[in-house]
């Protein structure tokens, strides 16, 4: 599905990521493995993920690269692109996968846990994202055309609620609508952009994990059904499948219907006055879809 192909996948020298790079290498596609060798929650250390998931990818008879640098910086996002130039010639698939987690309420939350959530989840989906479409659209400028395929790594906390996580909620609610935006503004130039709301078991998410099995028929720990989505999100064969976001795990692949209006009150004449609103908006919120405001069973995060 992906010979020729070469892809960047952040956040690739464990789980998720990891996952990600081995089947796009598997589908024939060559690819740049991003990962610094963070700690779940950033903490810097001495390991090299990025090379061990790189010895993986050609021990299986693949093609990849290993890069170490921080994703959120812009320096970074280019220099993604041109390791991909140089080494292959092209570009084609991005994977924003990286991420930290670093759980707390919010009333206990420091400024450093609620700036490097977002920083790493948000800004590092812009930096890269902004250096592999400025390629593209150059491509298209010059040939009619290109081929790109954008996919982002967003939450399905964002529809099942994140006690403990609003800075990695609010960072990936950040990313579902920068994915939206995105697809629109590269659709003149052939590229697609989706989100996919992955459930794994992984470093990330191993501490708060509690989750019923999707299937009998598969084990939704593993990230391998999530790669499949991206591989073939990745191919020729999605070129028409664009600003959309899936929620996958295990065997169950949901398209995700976010950022709709519901139900309405509507009054022509004039608008509500307080006093009406109180008897009205208890009606109008009883109509919509009920928020999960509460953490579910067996939740635990550290205050």
């Amino acid at each position: 599905m992906l010979d020729g192909r070469v892809a960047i996948v952040t956040g690739a020298g464990r789980g998720i990521g990891r996952a990600h790079a081995q089947r796009l290498a598997a589908y024939g596609a060559r690819v740049i493995v991003n990962d610094t060798g963070v700690a779940p929650d950033g903490a810097a250390t001495d390991e090299t993920p990025a090379e061990e998931t790189v010895a993986a990818i050609r021990a299986a008879g693949g093609e990849a690269v290993a890069h170490c640098g921080d994703v959120s910086s812009l320096a970074v996002g280019e220099a993604l692109v041109e390791l991909a130039l140089a080494s292959w010639g092209r570009l084609d698939v991005v994977v924003n996968n990286a991420g930290i987690g670093r759980p707390r309420m919010l009333f206990n939350m420091s400024e450093a846990e609620w700036d490097d959530v977002v920083r790493v989840h948000l800004k590092g989906t812009f930096a890269i994202s902004r250096a592999a479409c400025r390629h593209w659209r150059g491509l298209a400028k010059r040939d009619g055309s290109a081929y790109g395929r954008l996919l982002n790594t967003s939450t399905g906390l964002l529809v099942a609620g994140g006690a403990g996580q609003s800075n990695y909620v609010a960072a990936k609610g950040g990313v579902s609508a920068f994915s939206e935006a995105a697809a629109s503004e590269m659709a003149p130039y052939g590229v697609t952009v989706n989100a996919i709301m992955p459930a794994a078991r992984t470093r990330l998410s191993a501490a708060g994990w509690r989750m019923e099995r999707a299937s009998g028929a598969y084990d939704d720990t593993d990230p391998r059904p999530i790669a499949e989505l991206v591989c073939y999100l990745a191919s020729p064969a999605a070129a028409s499948i664009s600003g959309q976001t899936f929620r996958v795990r295990g065997g169950s692949i949901a398209l995700v219907d976010g950022w709709r209006f519901g139900a309405e009150l509507q009054r022509n004449d004039r608008g509500y006055t307080a006093a009406e609103l109180a008897d009205e908006i208890p009606r109008l919120v009883e109509r919509g879809p009920k928020p999960a405001a509460r953490p579910p069973a067996g939740w635990r995060a550290g205050e």
